[in-house]
């Protein structure tokens, strides 16, 4: 059963976006890995002074593995301003009646 990973960033979404289309390719690079080490969905979502990014892994430690060999993202976090390390947590799924 898949996990959801969800990480919040302490950061201007405005300045993150711009960041986001200066380094596209930066950004495609990093999602093409993340999708060759097992990531099933991912994005971004902006809140007042922070982006969370949403994403689903086969298990935590897949993500965890992946995102521990990562340095172009604490780059791409600095380049953005991002004011503190990630707030991360995992989620298992539960089944209920009502999922769709």
């Amino acid at each position: 059963m898949s996990v959801t990973v969800i990480v919040k960033l302490s950061v201007d979404p405005e300045a993150f976006e711009r960041v986001s289309q200066e380094r596209a390719g930066d950004f495609e690079a990093v999602a093409a890995e993340g999708r060759a080490a097992g990531a099933i969905h991912h994005g971004f979502v902006a809140g007042e002074d922070e982006i969370v990014i949403i994403d689903e892994w086969p298990s935590a430690e897949a993500f965890q593995a992946f995102f521990a060999t990562q340095p172009v993202i604490a780059k791409l976090m600095e380049a953005a301003g991002v004011r503190s390390a990630p707030e991360i947590a995992v989620y298992r799924t539960l089944e209920t009646a009502d999922k769709f």
